[in-house]
């Protein structure tokens, strides 16, 4: 299924990240704390999102700069093992613990990152953890390179609800193909949910990073997926 977990932490425990009303974070403190274990430090400051590329869809253009605030980020995608901690119910077989949670909804990836003391990051935040501040194309750089891309497992590796089995690998199996800041398979592996709605559809969200078996337009760092609200 196209669905994953990363975690942006402006939402890092109460003692890192106040809140407005909204759940917006205010800008973190001058003197940041020491990067929680498994995360990185996204820094402040400006970073290009969205593409000048012609053959992308038109509402990824034009490219253009955003500012944030510093932020945290979890390096890896939400394991199997750490999904089951929130919700013992989930269940995968031996020698799966460490392979990306799939087959959640929105609403799931939410409520985790909820618990863990965590948000869901925004398409900009994501995008700027993917591609550093360059507006480069991939986590990499701006040429492709199917060797840095976390590809699809050569034998199936995960049984779905519905049946069908995927190929997804092991998070951070790939770490030549890591960003800027250190975050692994932002290029395949398995979709990440996002905040917001596209084109402000209720109905829909948003899954970056694209997924085993995609091709090089959807492991681009601007592209983005669509998917039902209530989507696996």
């Amino acid at each position: 299924m196209k669905a994953s977990l990363r975690i942006g932490a402006a939402l890092l425990f109460v003692l890192i990240v106040l809140f407005l009303s909204g759940c917006q974070p205010v800008t973190l403190p001058t003197h940041l704390p020491p990067t929680p274990e498994g995360m990185v430090l996204i820094s402040a400051g400006e970073a290009l999102v969205g593409t000048d590329d012609p053959d992308t869809d038109e509402e990824r253009r034009p490219q253009h700069r955003v500012s944030l605030p510093a932020f945290f980020i979890d390096r890896d995608e939400v394991t199997n093992a750490a999904f089951a901690r929130f919700r013992p119910a989930h269940a995968f077989d031996p020698g799966q613990e460490k392979l990306p949670v799939t087959g959640v909804t929105y609403t799931d990836a939410e409520a985790y990152a909820h618990w863990a003391g965590k948000r869901l990051p925004t398409e900009d935040e994501w995008e700027k953890a993917a591609r550093g501040t360059d507006g480069r194309r991939f986590p990499w750089g701006a040429t492709w390179d199917k060797n840095k891309v976390t590809a699809r497992a050569p034998k199936p590796t995960l049984k779905l609800a519905c049946g069908k089995y995927s190929r997804v690998r092991p998070v951070g199996s790939v770490p030549a193909g890591a960003s800027p800041y250190g975050c692994r398979d932002m290029a395949g592996n398995a979709w990440e949910w996002v905040q917001g709605h596209p084109n402000g559809n209720p109905e829909q969200r948003i899954i970056k990073g694209g997924a085993v078996g995609y091709g090089e337009r959807g492991c681009r760092t601007y592209e983005r997926g669509i998917e039902g609200a209530k989507a696996t």
